[in-house]
């Protein structure tokens, strides 16, 4: 295991700016990162592989800001984790805001917010990962 220092040393700029971003808008509503901030992190990213997924998923920042539901709190060193262990699986070399969003999709914790944004995340993570070529 690795920690996120370490882990943030090999993502790329696009991940590590959603990783501020996130941290950021957690921090400016009082709150912890959770998938939700993570989530607007990728998004006010903007540019990012896993900005454009969402983008497709039909996901914003306003639907976001407005969504009240339960995601795994304070998740944001198990999601670095769980991107580092798909960029590994994919033979990727850097972390990249594809692998954080894939980490995400893959957390059961996160059900209830997919469930309201009306995303099934197996059926978007296949697909991400189908654009990846894996």
């Amino acid at each position: 295991m690795m920690n996120s220092y370490n882990i943030e040393r090999v993502c790329t700029s696009s991940a590590e700016k959603a990783l501020m971003f996130a941290r950021q808008e957690a921090k400016d509503s009082g709150r912890i990162v959770d998938a939700k901030f993570l989530m607007l992190g990728l998004l006010k990213e903007g540019k990012g592989i896993g900005a454009k997924h969402l983008a497709y998923m039909n996901i914003s920042a306003e639907t976001l800001m407005k969504l009240d539901a339960n995601g795994l709190a304070d998740g944001v060193e198990r999601y670095l984790e769980r991107a580092f262990e798909e960029c590994h699986r994919l033979g990727h070399e850097f972390i990249g805001s594809e692998h954080l969003l894939l980490s995400l999709l893959a957390e059961d914790a996160n059900g209830e917010i997919f469930e309201k944004l009306n995303v099934d995340p197996d059926s978007a993570r296949h697909k991400l990962l189908q654009f990846l070529g894996a």
